[in-house]
């Protein structure tokens, strides 16, 4: 995903919420969503984030297509923070391996990646 898209995702996520966000991402996940000031495009958004979330879309993105992650990468991205978390109060890398179902190597990785 280009860095562009990582930065929109990153402002609506901030700018709607968590739960909000992942709704979306179940419904639009790896297509593009084309954010509007009209009827159709108000009616859908109210529906998966609600009127108020919807209002600050519109307001935010309005003639903006966003790119919306799949909700697994998204999931992902959510366990390497969590993984990041735990490092930095002091869980092994052994320890946190076995919470995650990974191996050393891999939590190695993404703790060195961040």
């Amino acid at each position: 995903m280009p860095a562009n898209d990582n930065n929109e995702n990153q402002e609506l996520l901030n700018l709607i919420g968590d739960d909000a966000f992942t709704r979306l991402c179940t419904v639009f996940g790896g297509t593009r969503l084309h954010v509007s000031n009209s009827d159709r495009s108000r009616k859908r958004l109210n529906i998966i984030v609600g009127a108020e979330n919807t209002e600050k879309m519109i307001f935010h993105f309005d003639g903006v297509a966003l790119t919306l992650p799949m909700l697994s990468s998204l999931e992902i991205k959510k366990r390497h923070q969590a993984i990041i978390e735990d490092a930095k109060k002091g869980m092994s890398h052994r320890d946190i391996a076995m919470k995650y179902d990974l191996t050393d190597r891999q939590v190695r990785r993404i703790i060195s990646d961040s």
